[in-house]
């Protein structure tokens, strides 16, 4: 399947390839859409904190679990799994 770059989740794509930061995420996450926005900073949260555990940085990743938990729709992937995170052992919560 293709993925279209110019949309969507693609800036997801580029943090995880090293050719964007989480602030260029945060920016590229805002629509004008609230809901749409809701969802997509949901996502970049929950990515960054998966990015972060990798390497080590548990505090930070626990904080953006924490805020992935408390934001995304409960209907998101992502609402799940970062509740799975938040409940991994040695995690801070």
């Amino acid at each position: 399947m293709q993925i279209d770059m110019t949309k969507w989740p693609a800036p997801v794509i580029r943090l995880y390839l090293g050719q964007m930061e989480f602030k260029a995420l945060l920016t590229a996450a805002a629509n004008t859409n609230a809901d749409v926005k809701k969802g997509q900073l949901c996502e970049a949260n929950f990515y960054v904190g998966e990015l972060a555990l990798q390497h080590g940085a548990k505090d930070e990743a626990a904080q953006l679990f924490r805020s992935a938990r408390a934001n995304c729709p409960n209907y998101f992937i992502e609402w799940l799994g970062s509740g799975a995170e938040l409940k991994s052992p040695g995690e801070s919560r």
